[in-house]
């Protein structure tokens, strides 16, 4: 522990006095650490994995990364400990799971290994942004699937707009969005609309910058 180097402490057969004992200890002589969530069987069957102690972990250890080490048969496990946060995995690996001992069938064989890292990777390029909107891949989408606000039946002009004569169109992402068709209670048009006009055809309907600015 001397020199510094990094360390992976598994947790398999501890209790969490006992992480925490380790953590406090380790921590004095090397912070380069890490601890990882392990239950030891092999195979391991998937009800005694507890993932959730990785959030458990990561609470009680914020400044160290959180990994897991597997023994279960398969790679899906291993990847929702990636999606749930696991900084560090460990996986054992052989050359032919038939061979003598239960760590060879609890183990990956290198094909499965590089499908692992291959597939860890994708997962972690999935996290993207914590920052929800619109994003340019969607853009397609958006002009096929979008809608907006629509006359549903003729609206003569200087006539206070109600819900009872508004709509939603498919397929019409411009102009006023269903969501701030509540703003449009009220207002006049200042020419008559069709019915199924799209809340984004000037002159007759406010814009959006009207609404928002409250220019009328």
């Amino acid at each position: 522990m001397n020199y510094g180097r990094p360390m992976v402490i598994s947790s398999g057969m501890q209790s969490m006095d006992t992480m925490w004992r380790v953590y406090q200890t380790v921590k004095e002589h090397n912070p380069n650490f890490c601890i990882l969530q392990c239950t030891s069987a092999y195979p391991l069957d998937p009800e005694n994995v507890n993932l959730r102690v990785i959030s458990e972990f990561q609470k009680a250890f914020p400044d160290i990364p959180v990994g897991y080490s597997g023994h279960e048969r398969g790679l899906c496990i291993t990847l929702a400990a990636v999606a749930m946060g696991a900084k560090v995995v460990e996986r054992h690996v052989t050359m032919d799971k038939s061979l003598k001992g239960n760590d060879h069938e609890a183990s990956l064989e290198p094909a499965e290994l590089a499908e692992l890292v291959r597939t860890i990777r994708m997962v972690e390029a999935a996290f993207g942004s914590s920052i929800k909107q619109m994003i340019p891949c969607e853009k397609t989408c958006q002009d096929k699937l979008g809608k907006c606000a629509v006359a549903r039946v003729a609206i003569p002009a200087g006539v206070p707009l109600s819900l009872d004569v508004l709509g939603v169109k498919v397929g019409e992402p411009r102009g006023v969005a269903p969501e701030e068709m509540d703003q449009l209670v009220g207002r006049m048009l200042k020419d008559g609309a069709d019915p199924r006009t799209p809340a984004s055809q000037p002159p007759c309907w406010p814009s959006a910058r009207e609404l928002r600015q409250d220019e009328w």
